[in-house]
């Protein structure tokens, strides 16, 4: 019976393991990008360890095949706009050097950045 019990919690373990990475990789509807992502940057600035951050607003106007297009806008000392043509492979949105993956509502991600030696984080819900 402990045999048993043992082989199938092995077994049942296996397969938790084996099937998560599955869904986790799961493609997302290239036109379920199209809309407004909201959220943050945030990135440690220069040599020290102060962080600052921002708002960061993402409005892809269309999807076409891979190809993704639309608007940035982002504050810093100011905010600044600019349009983006991008790639998206079911998963990763690349644009720039901007690479963030796409959760659901939700994008996560960065970009390198002068003055940030780390990059900075970008983090984004679905708004509309």
């Amino acid at each position: 019976m402990v045999r048993t019990l043992s082989s199938l919690l092995i077994a049942f373990a296996m397969a938790a393991f084996t099937m998560t990475p599955a869904l986790a990789q799961t493609p997302v509807d290239p036109q379920s990008l199209i809309g407004e992502w909201s959220g943050k940057w945030s990135g440690i600035w220069g040599t020290g360890s102060q962080t600052r951050s921002g708002d960061y607003v993402l409005k892809i106007s269309k999807v076409e095949g891979q190809k993704v297009f639309g608007q940035v806008e982002w504050t810093a000392r100011g905010t600044s706009k600019t349009n983006v043509v991008g790639t998206f492979d079911g998963r990763r949105l690349t644009y720039g050097n901007a690479e963030l993956i796409v959760d659901g509502n939700r994008m996560t991600g960065g970009r390198p950045v002068q003055d940030f030696p780390q990059g900075i984080k970008i983090e984004l819900s679905k708004a509309k």
